[in-house]
């Protein structure tokens, strides 16, 4: 990985992106975010569907509106992907995963109440934030946020796809690079950002001790993926069900190509055993619909209900298509049974774990 301060910027030049504003714990390191107790389905009699709920409707009739803030190679199953490092990332790069990738942003925001991360990192004010970095970018909606609120950070975030817009935050920039290949950056960095990564990286263990050589010691780690398959609270999802069909097959198939999406289950362990200190995880819950009783879970749940379709089909392919027959043959039927099933679900909560592990370099590290 070269060093951006020798490098050029390689990007496109689409509209600037911005957000709109808006597991049991095992030890005392690990926690369950306040509000992601069970989920408890709200039974007030609405009909069939939760089309008559007011933060339903408000956030359908703003879909529309949104579209217009959030929501703005190689060709495969219809959709355009990266070319450079082609098949390391799986998923597209086109402007419909882009707009879905901005969607998720807004869905994060909710998740952490509208803050950026959930670490220590920036708030101590003797302890001011010189580098960060946003590994995996994306469409660069977290940095640019992280840029804007920190106008005295050096922010850079890298990606396999030049899919960022070129009008940023004078301390932003945006490389080309592959987090894989060795980090040559020549100065550290105080924070390190990584969120879905799940299926990108195919040793962990590597990744987690090269972010720690290139962080400064007192330095911030935060790591924030989807945990597969779907669970539920509730007992509403059973082995027959298709969305719990779906999420497994999905599983086996990206185990097959050697990305799986069950990392987070080992990010806590992993950044131990690199030599970080002060390791702490939380579980928060995505509800797949918006029949939670908590407004907090309810409004989530309607923005994930949107989501999903746009993830199920298209962008999910590749991990079928890629791997062994088996599961390829299976997934036909059972993403036309995903999306009847989604359209059906009433008074039943099915969530995604979203796990959040961050961590600390020792300020004198270990001789």
């Amino acid at each position: 990985m070269g060093d951006p301060r020798s490098e050029s910027p390689k990007v496109k030049t689409p509209s600037p992106r911005r957000s709109p504003k808006s597991a049991s714990p095992r030890d005392p390191s690990s926690t369950q975010d306040p509000t992601d107790a069970p989920l408890v389905a709200d039974t007030e009699d609405v009909g069939d569907t939760v089309d008559g709920d007011s933060t339903y409707e408000s956030v359908m009739s703003s879909s529309a509106s949104m579209a217009s803030s959030i929501f703005r190679h190689r060709q495969e199953n219809g959709r355009t992907y990266h070319a450079y490092k082609e098949l390391k990332y799986i998923m597209p790069n086109d402007e419909a995963e882009n707009d879905r990738l901005d969607l998720q942003h807004h869905i994060f925001s909710l998740t952490y109440d509208g803050a950026l991360h959930s670490c220590p990192a920036g708030k101590d004010p003797t302890k001011p934030l010189r580098r960060v970095l946003d590994a995996g970018t994306g469409t660069g909606i977290w940095a640019i946020d992280f840029a804007d609120e920190h106008p005295e950070t050096h922010v850079i975030g890298i990606d396999l796809s030049p899919i960022q817009p070129a009008f940023v935050p004078p301390n932003l920039s945006f490389y080309i690079d592959d987090l894989e290949e060795p980090w040559t950056f020549s100065e550290k960095f105080d924070f390190i950002y990584c969120r879905f990564l799940t299926g990108s990286i195919g040793n962990w263990p590597k990744f987690m001790e090269t972010a720690y050589e290139n962080l400064s010691p007192g330095g911030w780690i935060e790591i924030a993926d989807i945990m597969s398959p779907i669970d539920c609270d509730d007992g509403t999802l059973t082995e027959d069900t298709p969305l719990l069909k779906w999420s497994t097959l999905l599983l086996q198939a990206a185990g097959q190509l050697g990305r799986p999406i069950d990392s987070a289950r080992l990010y806590k362990q992993q950044l131990l055993d690199a030599g970080f200190t002060n390791v702490m995880e939380r579980v928060h819950k995505w509800p797949q619909n918006a029949w939670a009783k908590d407004k907090k879970h309810k409004e989530i749940g309607a923005w994930s209900e949107l989501n999903l379709p746009k993830c199920s089909t298209h962008e999910a392919s590749p991990f079928f298509t890629r791997g062994r027959p088996g599961p390829r043959k299976r997934s036909r039927s059972s993403l036309l049974m995903l999306r009847k099933d989604i359209k059906e679900q009433v008074h039943s909560l099915p969530y995604w774990p979203i796990w959040i592990v961050y961590a600390e370099k020792p300020e004198a590290e270990k001789a």
